[in-house]
């Protein structure tokens, strides 16, 4: 017990310094689901960017909790990520007080004095990020297949729904997204300036060889992510080398 407490206060621990104010975080046990909303270029003005920090954050955070699951001897985590739609359909949360009928509460009073007496908790909570929230949905399916599926191991493994929302993003914003080949990897770049691959928004270099996953419900491609390249950096400088977390 004490092992496993350990292992979920650090990994816990790594999301808390790996998070952004615009995402919501939700940890379960040994799960972390990271969730982001993209803006349109109307409603933020550097929704490109904004894309690339969050995914520089679940980057980061995977490397982080493998670095410290490989130093103890453990064998690390399995990240997914998925884009789809989220539609809120009940309110977040309901508590003591919601049970309570109105004519017991004293006048003036925002609960009873029943529910306050108990501290007034949270009965029911479904946060308004997950509530009928496709892109969780579409990568618990594929986490949960793990190797049988086709994703084995502790890697990162990106669902096409990801790059082809990226993609409309981009080219919504102007860019102009490219794929690449580059021996055993594929690299996806979007170029701050078409045609000059040096600097870019953001980048990925994939494994060349594209993820059919089988045994479940979900029909995709995947790919398993090798290297991603940040935004501020030139990309024949600087990359996180995914699957060595010592090497960042």
């Amino acid at each position: 017990m004490e092992k496993i407490y350990s292992r979920l206060e650090a990994a816990h621990s790594s999301a808390l310094y790996y998070s952004t104010p615009f995402e919501r975080n939700l940890i379960l046990n040994d799960g972390i689901a990271k969730v982001f909303h993209p803006k349109s270029k109307v409603e933020d003005k550097n929704n490109i960017l904004s894309i690339s920090i969050f995914l520089r954050s679940c980057v980061e955070l995977h490397m982080s909790i493998n670095e410290t699951e490989h130093e103890n001897g453990f064998p690390g985590s399995r990240t997914v990520l998925a884009f789809g739609e989220n539609i809120e359909y009940l309110t977040e949360e309901v508590r003591f007080d919601d049970y309570v009928w109105n004519y017991s509460k004293p006048k003036g009073s925002e609960i009873s004095s029943l529910a306050n007496s108990v501290g007034n908790p949270i009965v029911i909570y479904n946060p308004k990020e997950m509530q009928m929230n496709t892109a969780f949905s579409k990568a618990y399916i594929l986490e949960s297949g793990g190797g049988k599926a086709g994703l084995p191991g502790n890697y990162m493994y990106i669902d096409k729904s990801v790059i082809d929302a990226i993609d409309k993003y981009a080219r919504d914003k102007g860019y102009h997204p490219i794929w690449q080949e580059n021996g055993d990897m594929m690299n996806y770049f979007i170029p701050y300036v078409n045609g000059d691959l040096s600097r870019v928004v953001l980048g990925f270099s994939f494994d060349r060889n594209v993820i059919h996953p089988q045994g479940i419900i979900y029909e995709t491609e995947v790919y398993k992510l090798l290297r991603y390249y940040p935004w501020d950096e030139y990309t024949n400088e600087f990359y996180f080398d995914v699957n060595n977390p010592s090497r960042r």
